[in-house]
């Protein structure tokens, strides 16, 4: 498998590149291969670093193109040296020369089918340049190759259109398959990754251990009446939380699971139910939450409003504040209002958070007095957002200084950090690189072997994999909080509360005395 993970726009959640939902992930555009002539023969062929191997017999060797469309790719020896020597000192040429008879594929393809063929995007297991395929990872060669795939997963170049992410939520989805498919290799988020126990959260999952750090902050106690969980995935998080509380600490409190797609709306209630929630579910856009005002005392939301409603705006529309359509004006007047800066040197249009504006003012509303909320995504703190190409969709940066100052304008107290902080993460744990977990997993579908894609540490991994790990070539692990495993540090916490609950006590303690104040 190639290596992606440095390469990534923002945060591109790295499940993109093998899906296994055929009728999620637009093909992508065909290519015809390469003509290995005049000055292609003499560019240097690099293989992708992190190449992972699967050695399924003595003399067959399988690899993962990048579009799961395309078959594994098996090869004899003579073509696993032929991916080896490309190592950035051998001209294609060269290579074309002493592989190009010889046979290197199961149905007698030989080397020179395999030069024409790797390096274009679909395959992406190598790269033939002048230069290195090295650097910042804006500037990867490798980018060239993924901007195509993901343009053509997306459906279109740019931005997307005002009202694409809740079609695809809201009807593209509506018949997907109730697994971990669609998060496994489509949106995968971090709660997904560590939705098992894992050493890096002390041997607890994301659930568990999020529920720690709420009950930490004081939110349970008193504890809520009534949580709203929004866009809650598969309902992993939400059996989670309750499995961290004790019976009668639920009971009493009403969790309602909110989404905008029915096959995932359908989980999160029975998965709720199964960490012993009073569970419903209820469809809606959290854009317009359903709810009466001053109804709500917590509510959650994991990794959602990247899929918000977007709006492009001009320069021309900025500077006279007059918006060409009402979605338009409606993003302008949230600028004027919460007096955004617009900074120097505008660009010719920029992308605006107007779902992620909306969802927290909905927020102030339905939150009652002393209400909190947790807010998580991944984001960037200067400038415009940026989008994220996806197979079907493209997501949008939150542009978080932008958001805390929307919610301090509405009133809320709030707090900021990064998730690996708020969780207290092991910072240099080691887990295997993403990418290698989907190349796995489509090696163990092969073999109708079932393999989940997490965050594994090396221990893990044995534990699932048994004996087919000793034959398994380039597996690679990172720091948990390493930009090129995850972004870990792009995600970033919002911690809200509407003031005017409750006064609570509080304590100071001197040589073992307790002094107990009213806040």
């Amino acid at each position: 498998m190639w290596y992606v993970e440095p390469f990534r726009e923002a945060r591109t959640p790295l499940a993109v590149f093998f899906s296994i939902l055929l009728n999620m992930k637009p093909a992508v555009a065909a290519h015809q291969p390469l003509s290995l002539t005049g000055e292609t023969l003499s560019l240097l062929a690099w293989h992708i670093p992190d190449l992972i191997a699967y050695q399924h017999r003595e003399d067959e060797w399988w690899f993962a193109p990048l579009d799961d469309n395309l078959p594994i790719v098996r090869l004899n020896r003579t073509g696993l040296e032929m991916l080896q020597a490309m190592n950035g000192h051998t001209s294609v040429g060269a290579l074309a020369e002493k592989y190009g008879t010889k046979v290197c594929g199961p149905d007698g393809q030989p080397g020179q089918w395999h030069l024409e063929h790797w390096s274009l995007p679909t395959y992406s297991l190598c790269y033939f340049g002048t230069e290195p395929p090295g650097g910042h990872r804006h500037k990867a060669k490798w980018d060239l190759l993924l901007q195509e795939i993901r343009e053509g997963w997306s459906g279109q170049e740019g931005f997307e259109g005002e009202e694409h992410l809740e079609d695809f939520h809201h009807h593209e989805l509506s018949d997907s398959g109730e697994d971990d498919g669609h998060f496994d290799l489509i949106e995968t988020t971090v709660s997904h990754l560590f939705r098992e126990p894992n050493e890096t959260l002390n041997g607890l999952t994301y659930g568990r251990l999020l529920m720690k750090q709420l009950r930490k902050l004081g939110w349970f106690n008193p504890k809520p009446r009534v949580i709203v969980e929004v866009g809650g995935g598969l309902g992993y998080l939400a059996r989670e939380l309750g499995k961290e509380l004790l019976p009668f600490e639920k009971q009493t409190i009403r969790y309602i699971s909110l989404d905008i797609t029915q096959p995932f709306l359908k989980l999160q209630v029975t998965r709720a139910k199964a960490g012993g929630w009073g569970g419903i579910g209820t469809r809606a856009n959290g854009e317009m939450l359903p709810f009466k005002d001053n109804s709500v005392d917590l509510v959650i939301d994991n990794e959602n409003m990247a899929d918000m409603t977007p709006v492009k705006l001009t320069r021309k529309e900025l500077q006279e504040g007059m918006g060409d359509t009402p979605q338009h004006q409606e993003a302008l007047d949230w600028i004027r209002r919460t007096r955004l800066p617009l900074g120097q040197d505008l660009p010719e249009d920029v992308i605006f958070n107007l779902g992620p504006f909306r969802f927290v003012a909905e927020l102030w509303r339905v939150l009652k007095p002393g209400g909190r909320a947790f807010l998580t995504e991944f984001g960037i703190e200067e400038g415009w957002p940026a989008p994220v190409k996806l197979p079907g969709h493209t997501e949008y940066e939150v542009q978080y200084s932008h958001l805390r100052q929307a919610v301090r304008w509405l009133g809320f107290q709030e707090r900021y950090l990064s998730l690996p902080q708020f969780l207290a993460m092991k910072p240099d744990t080691k887990v295997l690189c993403t990418g290698a977990a989907y190349t796995i997993q489509r090696f163990c579908q092969a073999m109708s072997k079932p393999f989940p894609v997490r965050a594994y540490t090396e221990k893990e991994l044995q534990q699932a994999l048994g004996d087919m790990l000793p034959k398994l070539h380039g597996c690679h692990y990172h720091d948990v909080v390493d930009p090129a495993w995850f972004g870990l540090l792009d995600f970033k916490v919002l911690l809200l509360e509407k003031p005017g609950g409750a006064p609570k006590a509080s304590f100071s303690e001197n040589q073992g005395y307790r002094w107990y104040s009213q806040k």
